[in-house]
This record gives structure tokens, C-alpha cells and sequence, in this order.
């Protein structure tokens, strides 16, 4: 890793612990600066203001979450019936219903600060039509539904990231619910079709 990547680095870790704590509005470039133990001009080095740090931030979860996915994704046998299932769960638990706590709130900060920037909110956009393309992507050779799969997991991994904590089931069990809906989808993945028909009806 270059000085630079270390550099960027900290700010971003800096950045997530403020939102964190004091939440968006509290998010300022002098006070990420302060925590780096670095000059405001410093910051500004790397990222001008305030929406290009949130910005790289947002990267920065995705990319995280991306190298976990495709370590696992190796692993897997397209007509395989218990990779293709154990590699799905991976898929929700990581993606999905994520047990990050931390990356939960920022990410409520951030579409809190995106309802108020259209820059960062077309930003935000923009990456997420890039997420879901690169899902389906991950998942169509073994789920040849995969726009609708994408389509259901996505807003439900926003609306975890919301609500998750409150309702009745917890996140083993939601887990479970999704993997199951998705692999007693009509026609499901080809590694796992042998299970029940009893799915969504479109």
C-alpha cells in the first residue's frame, strides 16, 4: 500500500467514525482533519470537500463488500445444488442483511445527506445502477432470474439497513427467509431447481 492509499485510507476511516458519532451534520472537513492528526489543506489534498469525501466513502463500503463476495464466488459449482445455496447465503448475509451496525447508520447518514446534495444523491444513483448490474453479473449463471432476484434484494438490503433491528424476525431468520424465496423461485437457479415450486407468482 502507498502512502497515498494509507493516506486516503485514514481520512475515510476518520469520516465513517464521525458519522458515526456526531452523525452528518456534524461531518465537516476541519474535524475529519483533526481526528487524521493532519491539516484542513491536507484533507482538501484528497478530496476537495465535503461530497467527494462521502463519495469515496461509499466506494470504499462497496469495494469492501465486493472483495468478500468474490473470494467466495471462486468456490462455487453452477450445477452444484449445496454451493450454489451456501454461496446465496453468503450473498444476503454480506450484502443484504449486513450485521455491520456501523455501515448501517452510515449509511443513513448518507442518504440523509444525498436528500439534500443533488450531486452525492445522482452519485449515490449511479453507484447503485453499477451494484446491481455487477450482482446480477455474480449470480445469473446460477440464478437465471436475476434482474428479479437483484431487483428484491437491493431495496431490501436499504430498508435492513433502516428498520432491520425492529422487526419480528431476527437476522438469522431473515436470512433464511430470503434464501428461500429466491431458491423456490419459478424456475429458480439450475443448482437448485430440485427444491419446491412454491414461490413468488409474477
Amino acid at each position: 500500500m502507498t502512502k497515498r492509499d494509507e493516506r486516503t485510507r485514514q481520512i475515510i476511516d476518520q469520516t465513517i467514525h464521525l458519522l458515526r458519532e456526531e452523525g452528518s451534520e456534524g461531518l465537516t472537513l476541519r474535524k475529519v482533519a483533526a481526528a487524521c492528526g493532519i491539516t484542513l489543506s491536507n484533507v482538501q489534498y484528497y478530496f476537495p470537500g465535503k461530497p467527494e469525501l462521502i463519495q469515496a466513502t461509499v466506494a470504499q463500503f462497496f469495494t469492501t463488500c465486493k472483495e468478500l463476495i468474490q473470494a467466495d464466488r471462486a468456490l462455487v459449482l453452477p450445477k452444484d445444488p449445496e454451493s450454489s445455496k451456501a454461496f446465496l447465503k453468503r450473498v444476503i448475509e454480506v450484502l443484504v442483511v449486513c450485521d455491520n451496525q456501523e455501515f448501517n447508520v452510515i449509511f443513513r447518514e448518507i442518504w440523509a445527506l444525498s436528500s439534500r446534495d443533488a450531486a452525492l444523491k445522482a452519485t449515490l444513483e449511479e453507484y447503485y445502477r453499477d451494484y446491481a448490474q455487477w450482482m446480477i453479473g455474480l449470480i445469473e449463471e446460477i440464478f437465471p432470474q436475476a434482474n428479479e432476484i437483484v431487483s428484491l434484494l437491493i431495496p431490501y438490503a436499504e430498508g435492513y439497513a433502516l428498520v432491520g433491528n425492529t422487526v419480528p424476525l431476527n437476522r438469522d431468520k431473515q436470512v433464511a427467509m430470503l434464501v428461500r424465496l429466491i431458491t423456490e423461485w419459478p424456475t429458480a437457479g439450475r443448482g437448485v431447481k430440485g427444491g419446491s415450486k412454491v414461490g413468488i407468482r409474477r
